[in-house]
């Protein structure tokens, strides 16, 4: 049950066939490139903070923690706080933003305390969804409160989706108002919107306003498209940034997946036919911080999704939707964990339950409601790889694409 579950999220999305792409990259012009051009990735980072003010990264699966350990380590080093000091995420209400602030913010008089607040903050549920299961949330939240705690410059935290609270929702139809409503629709330009917003009120730090902003992949890219149907052009997340914030201000870095798009349910699409991966492999994995501009990386076909839509980007490479790409822990590494322990307890049950039949109602009418899965998948820690095959497959098929590219 756990790994059906799971699956079905990870294709939720429509999946489309594969289609002829252009030649790849070979595994040795990239394994070439990235060991005379690419840096350390903390260090490729702060390089782009230099020459910008505001840096987003595109996560690879939401369910991935592995992504986390970097992010935070970034958050850590002391340049964060005392240079950009703001970060801003996808996941999280716009209107929840102050509490989420007092919590990371706030002075327990034990860590027992503070896992109390921030169990109480996270059953309210920072988005439209009866509860964001995945681990790597609460990893970061309570990472970020460690780094505040420690430090004298405190980190802010800007929360920039939709604005929603289960308080305000009683039934189905007042569920199925948000879920049906314009903002849900273009979330993409609501997110710039309130970062934009966020950004203007921060305390400049050495003159500057700068931040970091994480985001999912297809967010985060640099694209826009006519939308025959409401006539109208739809911008991604990182477009509508380069738009408000100007193109060289925004640099919009992407972190080491697979071609999920390209995922038709047994085949797995490494990058470049495998040849990013088999090129990282025989750097003995070591990470890594490359702009992509007129480099082999850039040059790799781009096969992905516009924003929160089903339709994906045709005949782009790489350097015309990011300007930086970062290679950390391999493919067959990378770990989707979801469910928090002890997050549902006895006396929160009825309201997820309720939260949860109210959903599925609106999102999927006529399906039985499966609450008891459903309380599971949030209550109780699972793990699987975020590759969607076994770390031996994976490694497999990374090493044939080596033996093929002597």
């Amino acid at each position: 049950m756990r790994t059906k579950l799971f699956l079905l999220a990870v294709c939720i999305i429509r999946l489309l066939p594969l289609g002829a792409q252009t030649a790849a990259p070979s595994v040795e012009s990239l394994r070439a490139c990235a060991a005379e051009k690419g840096i350390e990735p903390k260090d490729y980072i702060f390089s782009l903070f230099e020459q910008s003010d505001i840096v987003v990264l595109g996560e690879r699966d939401h369910r991935d923690t592995t992504q986390y350990d970097l992010i935070l380590d970034i958050l850590a080093d002391p340049r964060f706080a005392k240079r950009i000091g703001h970060v801003y995420t996808e996941v999280g209400s716009y209107n929840m933003t102050d509490d989420v602030n007092r919590l990371l913010q706030g002075d327990y008089p034990s860590h027992e305390a503070f896992m109390e607040s921030l169990y109480a903050y996270y059953r309210k549920t920072e988005n439209f969804y009866p509860m964001w299961e995945k681990y790597n949330r609460m990893k970061f939240l309570k990472g970020l409160y460690e780094i505040n705690r420690k430090a004298r410059r405190k980190i802010t935290l800007g929360l920039t989706d939709c604005e929603f609270s289960w308080d305000s929702i009683r039934t189905a139809e007042d569920y199925a108002k948000v879920w049906e409503s314009p903002e849900m629709e273009y979330r993409d330009s609501l997110m710039a919107a309130h970062i934009a917003d966020m950004y203007a009120r921060q305390t400049p730090l050495k003159g500057k306003r700068k931040a970091l902003v994480i985001t999912s992949q297809p967010h985060a890219i640099n694209h826009s498209m006519h939308l025959a149907r409401s006539g109208r052009q739809f911008g991604t997340q990182g477009w509508w940034m380069k738009r408000l914030f100007g193109e060289d201000n925004v640099r919009i870095v992407i972190l080491n997946w697979f071609d999920y798009n390209l995922f038709d349910g047994t085949r797995l699409p490494m990058t470049a036919d495998g040849h990013w991966d088999a090129a990282f492999e025989r750097l003995e994995c070591r990470p890594f911080g490359i702009d992509l501009k007129d480099t082999p990386y850039g040059a790799t076909a781009y096969n992905g999704f516009i924003g929160g839509t089903t339709q994906s980007a045709k005949g782009l490479q790489w350097q015309d939707v990011a300007d930086g790409l970062i290679y950390c822990v391999p493919l067959y590494d990378h770990v989707a964990a979801w469910g928090i322990e002890g997050l549902v307890t006895k006396e929160f049950e009825p309201e997820i339950r309720r939260r949860v039949k109210i959903f599925f109602e609106v999102t999927q009418p006529g399906v039985e409601v499966p609450v008891e899965a459903a309380i599971e998948e949030y209550n109780v820690f699972h793990t699987h790889p975020a590759a969607i095959l076994g770390r031996d497959e994976v490694k497999g098929l990374i090493r044939r694409v080596m033996d093929q590219n002597p």
